[in-house]
C-alpha cells in the first residue's frame, strides 16, 4: 500500500508537468514566455510551490515548536511574495540607478539575488540535520538546481533553462516537504 506522502507527491508531479505542458503548449514557439516574466503561468506555479512548502514548514514547525521552521516558513513566503510583487527586481533597478556610472555596478546590482541565495543555502544548511536520508538526497538536489538558477539569473545565460531550473528546485523542495510532514506525523 503506498504510503500517503507516496501519493501526495504523485499528485503534486502530475500537477506541475499538467501545468507546464498546457502553457508551453499554448505559448509555442515562444517558449519563454510560458515561464518568464512577472505575468507568466511559471511565476504563478513558482508561487504556488512556494506558498505550499511554506505550509508545509509550517505545519513542521507547529508540531517541533522550533524557530527554525518558523523561519523558513517565512523566507519561503518572501520568496512567494517577491515572485508576485517584483521586490529584487525593484531594488536591482534602485541599485542600478544608483551604480549606473560605476564599472562594476553589474554584481553591486545582484546583490538583492545573491543575498536572498546565500541566505536559501544557510536555511537548507541547517534544515539538513532535521531531514531524514532521502529527504537530505532531496535537499541537495533543491540546492544545487537553485545554485544553477542564481547562476543563470546574475550571467544572463538563459531565461528559459533558469526558470526551468527553478521551478524544478522548488518541486524537489515541495516534494521533500511532503515526506517530511509524513515523517513528522508518524513520530
Amino acid at each position: 500500500m503506498k504510503s500517503p506522502s507516496c501519493k501526495g507527491i504523485t499528485v503534486l508531479i502530475v500537477f506541475f508537468l499538467i501545468v507546464l505542458a498546457v502553457s508551453l503548449y499554448a505559448s509555442r514557439p515562444f517558449y519563454p514566455l510560458a515561464l518568464a516574466g512577472e505575468s507568466s503561468v511559471g511565476t504563478w506555479l513558482s508561487g504556488v510551490l512556494l506558498v505550499l512548502s511554506a505550509a508545509f514548514c509550517l505545519i513542521i514547525g507547529l508540531r517541533q515548536k522550533t524557530v527554525l521552521w518558523f523561519g523558513t516558513t517565512a523566507f519561503l513566503l518572501l520568496l512567494a511574495l517577491d515572485e508576485r510583487f517584483m521586490f529584487h527586481e525593484q531594488m536591482k533597478e534602485r541599485l542600478v540607478f544608483i551604480f549606473h556610472p560605476a564599472l562594476n555596478a553589474k554584481w553591486l546590482c545582484e546583490l538583492p539575488v545573491l543575498f536572498a541565495s546565500a541566505v536559501g543555502v544557510c536555511i537548507s544548511f541547517l534544515l539538513w540535520k532535521e531531514f531524514t536520508a532521502t529527504n537530505r538526497v532531496l535537499l541537495g538536489f533543491t540546492v544545487g538546481l537553485g545554485l544553477v538558477s542564481v547562476a543563470l539569473d546574475v550571467w544572463a545565460a538563459g531565461v528559459l533553462v533558469e526558470e526551468c531550473a527553478k521551478l524544478f528546485a522548488e518541486l524537489i523542495l515541495s516534494c521533500a516537504l511532503v515526506r517530511q510532514v509524513e515523517t513528522e506525523v508518524l513520530r
